[in-house]
């Protein structure tokens, strides 16, 4: 029984510790690698805005993290997520484009 308690409080504990990563960790400009086949410019700001800048369009959203993945909210009500690979790197689905692999400058 008191196995069974620590090892559930020890679950309890990484939960929360990666529940409540610290956002600030993951604020600058990630950008798409030169060979990939899109590019893409991502700016998370500390008061929690960002931009999503392409070769052809500008966005602007609010950005928040969960646990291991991020989103970001765009003004027109849409949400995009991605997952935190690394404090490094973001790996983010973008539908009708695919994956695309940000990475910190």
């Amino acid at each position: 029984m008191l196995r069974l308690l620590c090892l559930g409080v020890t679950g309890l504990a990484f939960f929360l510790i990666t529940a409540c990563s610290d956002p600030s960790n993951l604020v600058g400009k990630y950008q798409s690698p030169p060979e990939a086949e899109h590019f893409v410019l991502l700016d998370l700001q500390p008061n929690g805005q960002g931009t999503w800048e392409t070769d052809f369009d500008v966005v602007s959203f609010r950005w928040k993290q969960r646990g291991q993945e991020i989103w970001l909210h765009t003004r027109t009500g849409g949400v995009i997520t991605g997952d935190i690979v690394e404090a490094t790197r973001l790996k983010v689905d973008i539908p009708g484009v695919g994956v695309i692999v940000l990475e910190r400058q």
